[in-house]
C-alpha cells in the first residue's frame, strides 16, 4: 500500500469529490434557524453538484490513465494531454454557456505573446532529441515568434474587444499548457504534469463556485412556497455559508493534486535513476572499448617486434 499510495490518491480524490454530491453544499446561518425554506441544499438540489461529480469523473479518469506504466513514452503520455485538452473544452462547452468578451490590454498582450510564443517554441523540443540544448532547441524560435506575435496582435487585438465561446477560450489555453507539458525535461511525463495543473485547475472551479452556490440557495429559497404561504422570501446572501459538501470536493480534489505530485516525483526519480544507469553504461562500454583498442594494438605492435628482431 505504501508503495502505490499515489494511485489510490489519484482515485481516492475523484470518489470524495463525488460523494460530496449527497452532502450539504450551502446552508443558512443558524441564527435564521428554519424561518426560510429549504434551510441548505444538498449537491443534487443544484447544478454545481452535478459539475463537481462530472469534473470527479473526468480527473479519475485522466489519473487512471496516467497511473498506467503505458503513460511514460511519448505516445501514450501525448494520449492523455490530448484527452485532458478535450475533455476540458467538452467541460466548459457544457457548463459555461455564456460567451466571454475580452478586451487586449499592452500587458495582457505581452503575457499572451509569452505564452502563445513560449508553447510552440517549447513544443518543438521534443522534436529535435533531448541531447539538443535549451539554446539550440526553443530560444532562436521564441524570440522571432514572440516579436511576430506581439506585432500582430498589437495591431489587430489591441484596446479592441474580442467575444470568443468558453469552451474556445478553454481549448486555446489548455493546448498551451499541454503543449508546455509535453515539452518539458524529462519528455516522456508530459501526462503527469497535465495531471498536476488539472488538479489546481479543479481545485480553483470548487472554490471560486462557493458564491454561486450560496446564490442559488437563495435562488431556490425566493421560488419556495414558505410555510406562511409566502413566496419571493429568502435570506440575505451574508447570512449563507458554505457547507461541509463543498469543503469535501475542495479536499478530493486536493486529495487527487497530491497524488498527481506524488506520481510525478516517483516517476522523475526513476527516470533519473535510469538516465544516470544509461549515461554509467555507456561510459562504461566506451572504457571497454578503449582498453580493448589498447590491448589490441599493443598485441600488433609486440607482434611486429618479434617479427623484426633488432
Amino acid at each position: 500500500m505504501k508503495r502505490n499510495w499515489t494511485k489510490i490518491a489519484l482515485a481516492l480524490g475523484p470518489m470524495i469529490m463525488i460523494s460530496s454530491y449527497v452532502w450539504e453544499y450551502a446552508r443558512t446561518k443558524p441564527a435564521y434557524t428554519y424561518l426560510v425554506q429549504p434551510w441548505s441544499i444538498r449537491g443534487f438540489d443544484t447544478i454545481h453538484g452535478e459539475i463537481f461529480v462530472v469534473a470527479a469523473v473526468l480527473l479519475l479518469v485522466a489519473g487512471m490513465l496516467t497511473a498506467s506504466d503505458r503513460s511514460m513514452n511519448a505516445t501514450g503520455s501525448a494520449v492523455i494531454v490530448a484527452y485532458v485538452i478535450l475533455a476540458s473544452a467538452g467541460f466548459a462547452m457544457r457548463y459555461v454557456t455564456d460567451d466571454i468578451t475580452l478586451t487586449l490590454q499592452p500587458p495582457m498582450n505581452v503575457a499572451l505573446s509569452v505564452l502563445i510564443a513560449g508553447s510552440i517554441s517549447l513544443g518543438l523540443r521534443g522534436t529535435l532529441g533531448e541531447s539538443v540544448g535549451w539554446l539550440k532547441r526553443a530560444l532562436p524560435i521564441f524570440i522571432p515568434l514572440f516579436i511576430a506575435v506581439f506585432l500582430l496582435f498589437r495591431t489587430t487585438l489591441v484596446d479592441t474587444p474580442v467575444t470568443i465561446t468558453a469552451w474556445g477560450l478553454v481549448l486555446i489555453t489548455m493546448s498551451a499548457l499541454g503543449a508546455i507539458s509535453m515539452a518539458a525535461q524529462p519528455l516522456t511525463m508530459g501526462a503527469n504534469r497535465m495531471i498536476i495543473l488539472s488538479g489546481i485547475l479543479v481545485s480553483i472551479v470548487v472554490m471560486l463556485s462557493a458564491g454561486a452556490i450560496r446564490q442559488s440557495l437563495i435562488d431556490i429559497q425566493l421560488m419556495t412556497v414558505q410555510e406562511s404561504g409566502l413566496t419571493d422570501i429568502a435570506a440575505s446572501y451574508k447570512d449563507t455559508q458554505a457547507a461541509p459538501g463543498w469543503w469535501l470536493a475542495g479536499f478530493g480534489a486536493f486529495v487527487f493534486w497530491i497524488g498527481a505530485v506524488g506520481l510525478w516525483a516517483n516517476r522523475r526519480d526513476i527516470v533519473a535513476a535510469l538516465a544516470r544507469a544509461k549515461k554509467q553504461r555507456a561510459a562504461a562500454e566506451q572504457s571497454a572499448k578503449e582498453i580493448q583498442d589498447a590491448a589490441e594494438a599493443y598485441a600488433r605492435d609486440f607482434e611486429g617486434a618479434g617479427a623484426n628482431p633488432a
